[in-house]
């Protein structure tokens, strides 16, 4: 192995730990950089705008902690004071139903007092007329003293009367007990009304606390989810600083081929598609809630082969995380190409490949349920409309 050759592997096994800390943030959703000092600068810059959105997130997220917060606490009012109310209510209504049964077993009372006095009424009135007779035949067969039996008469037609005005007494007595109960009733199905109006508002409040309580809990969930990301941007903050002073020497080191100098820039809407197949994913569309596709999906036969779009030195060539199978090839002048979810990988990390050489076979590695391949292109970085650079 010449010295431009341990040139290049240093400078290689560098430039593959970016690579791989790159992916870790696109498993972070944020895709993978290049391995210039620009892109490691960019990155800088994107995690800096990360950092500061996830901040504001997080300000976002405690505001709307804090409000809900007072919003249960209202919530916990609202069922205490229904609570009460509702307490209040069923007593009220105990005492009534409770002066219902004192009235209904008063008017019982009089009822049978109006029998008895009907009865002994009826008896009275009887016996003056029994008595009525027999004292005036008396009289004519025994010539008695009329005024003795006008007297006796009066002093029955006296307790008459005084009996017909208990009678009267005991009827004024039962109407006004009927109306009252009448006037309790209606107050009891008022009562009813309300205590129901009470549990279904208490048991609305209930299922607001419930809701809000589970809400509380889901945004305590991302303040905690949301401290750990921002925790992790720090760290990788730090480690792309640290990284940058040393990828700048580390590239400078990487020679070119003689004779296999690459202008991509010159072959934009030339190159071939990495695979034939159907464009599944297209660069630009919805991938996870704001993250979009940074590249294309092409489902094809699983095996089919996948072929480098142009010459370049392969940066990396292993199985990663969601991508599976990987590889990536460093075309030069910023360009890069990746290629995802392979079956088979036939080449290895060093290797310099031809535009149109078999690098890889279709698959479904990382986890897909169906083969395809996920291609990327990258510029300074920065990931570029594959489609712009095929041919159509």
């Amino acid at each position: 192995m010449d010295s431009s050759q341990n040139f290049w592997f240093n400078g290689l096994n560098k430039l593959i730990k970016f690579l791989l800390f790159g992916i870790v943030i696109f498993a972070k959703s944020v895709f993978a950089e290049s391995g210039d000092s620009s892109a490691t600068v960019q990155q800088l810059q994107q995690l800096e705008v990360r950092i500061q959105e996830l901040k504001a997130q997080m300000q976002n997220t405690r505001t709307e902690y804090g409000q809900l917060q007072r919003l249960l606490q209202n919530s916990e009012e609202d069922i205490g004071e229904t609570a009460e109310g509702l307490e209040k209510l069923q007593k009220e209504l105990s005492d009534k139903r409770n002066e219902l049964k004192g009235l209904e077993n008063r008017q019982k009372e009089q009822l049978s007092e109006l029998t008895q006095q009907q009865q002994i009424l009826a008896q009275q009135i009887r016996a003056i007329y029994m008595m009525g007779r027999q004292d005036y035949l008396k009289m004519w067969l025994n010539q008695q003293d009329l005024s003795t039996v006008g007297r006796v008469l009066g002093y029955y037609n006296y307790f008459n009367q005084a009996r017909i005005q208990q009678i009267k007494t005991i009827n004024t007595t039962l109407q006004r007990i009927e109306s009252l109960k009448q006037e309790i009733q209606e107050e009891t199905t008022e009562l009813d009304q309300l205590i129901a109006t009470q549990s279904r508002k208490r048991k609305q409040y209930e299922l607001s606390y419930s809701e809000r309580q589970t809400v509380l809990t889901q945004l305590a969930t991302l303040l905690e989810d949301q401290d750990k990301e921002l925790k992790q941007l720090e760290e990788d903050k730090l480690h792309l600083k640290s990284l940058l002073g040393t990828l700048e020497d580390a590239l400078k080191e990487v020679p070119q081929p003689q004779g296999r100098q690459i202008l991509l820039a010159k072959l934009k809407g030339q190159l071939p598609y990495p695979v034939r197949g159907k464009v599944l994913k297209r660069f630009g569309e919805a991938l996870i809630g704001k993250l979009r596709w940074q590249g294309v999906l092409i489902g094809a036969e699983p095996g089919s082969k996948v072929q480098a779009i142009a010459s370049g030195r392969v940066a990396f060539a292993e199985w990663f995380l969601t991508f599976g199978l990987l590889v990536i090839i460093d075309h030069g002048e910023g360009y890069m190409s990746l290629y995802a979810h392979n079956q088979s990988l036939y080449t290895k990390t060093g290797n310099w490949v031809e535009a149109g050489e078999t690098i890889a076979s279709v698959g479904k590695s990382g986890g897909r349920e169906t083969p395809a391949l996920y291609f990327e292109i990258r510029r300074q970085g920065i990931p570029v409309d594959p489609t712009q650079w095929l041919r159509r």
